[in-house]
């Protein structure tokens, strides 16, 4: 701490060096030594409350102490600080002018500490997610985990290449597939089904329709990496070929976004299209769905399963698919 505070010393300005050079400091601190920080932070608080006692109360100290530290100071220094009489102490004009000085080095190593304790108990977990899943289910909710672990910085990357877990690469994984992740920790998030869904303002247009047929005429959206859409509409008395004209999309969040503006009706994956329905701005239709063959999965090294960072995320993942 000494150290330190002779660091904030070294950098005042001559203004500055001259108040301390009349007060019994030398210019060259090799030469001479700073007085104990004790004493300095004492003289500070009897400053602040023209009181030792006051001060002592503050420091957890005796009201003898605190004028023992200060008589210290003052005897390191050949100047009187405080004038003395009935008990009662006020600053002279020396000790004016050093207690000003005093008391905002005080507070910038007081803030500098502060800095490095924070600094010293955040953690940083980088996550590498699927573009889909990153832009629809996690952004709508990470906002959530910033609340619950404001000590976590999480850096996403966002990326359809094979996860690496190097020195340089991602801690954590949420994957889509079919699992059997080999020398990796896996666990199994959630499923998920294809459903029928359009805008709110499509589906009052299209009233209450009973067969997959009262669809047919609307533009229908897809998404060209996947065919599941073939499945739902025939699991629900209709034929694939007369649903295959309309928008495809290579992006799920743009198949999305344009379902939302009300541009036609459309298969979705209920995992991506979940902010979507709880927000209004979708409309699953009364239609049958279809399970995925795929499902959702977190992956990390085996051994940092433990890592505080990465139960704390693991956690809040668990607890987010419970609310859904």
């Amino acid at each position: 701490m000494a150290k330190s505070l002779k660091a904030k010393l070294a950098g005042l300005n001559e203004r500055h060096i001259s108040q301390l050079e009349h007060l019994g400091f030398d210019s060259n601190r090799q030469r001479r030594p700073l007085p104990p920080l004790q004493t300095l932070v004492a003289f500070e608080a009897a400053a602040r409350s023209l009181s030792f006692t006051q001060a002592a109360a503050e420091l957890n100290l005796t009201q003898p102490a605190i004028s023992q530290q200060v008589k210290i100071l003052e005897g390191r220094l050949g100047v009187a600080l405080f004038q003395r009489s009935n008990n009662r102490i006020r600053l002279t004009e020396a000790g004016e002018s050093f207690a000003a000085i005093v008391g905002g080095l005080l507070n910038q190593l007081s803030e500098s500490v502060e800095g490095l304790v924070r600094a010293g108990t955040r953690a940083t977990l980088t996550v590498s997610l699927l573009p889909s899943f990153a832009s629809t289910w996690f952004s709508a909710r990470i906002g959530r985990f910033q609340s619950r672990h404001p000590d976590i910085d999480l850096i996403i990357l966002s990326t359809v290449a094979k996860t690496g877990f190097g020195q340089e690469e991602a801690d954590v994984a949420i994957r889509w597939g079919a699992g059997g992740a080999e020398g990796l920790f896996e666990e199994k998030l959630m499923d998920e089904q294809h459903i029928l869904a359009a805008s709110p303002a499509v589906a009052a247009q299209l009233g209450a329709c009973e067969t997959i047929e009262a669809l047919r005429g609307w533009p229908f959206l897809h998404e060209t990496a996947h065919t599941e859409w073939q499945r739902v509409i025939e699991a629900n008395g209709g034929e694939a070929r007369d649903f295959e004209d309309g928008l495809y999309f290579g992006d799920s969040s743009a198949a999305l976004n344009t379902l939302a503006s009300g541009h036609g009706v459309a298969v979705v994956r209920d995992v991506l299209a979940d902010h979507y329905l709880r927000e209004g701005r979708l409309v699953r239709l009364p239609f049958a769905s279809v399970k995925g063959p795929f499902s959702y999965f977190f992956l990390c090294p085996a051994h940092r399963v433990e890592q505080p960072a990465v139960q704390a995320f693991r956690t809040w993942l668990k607890d987010e698919i419970a609310v859904s």
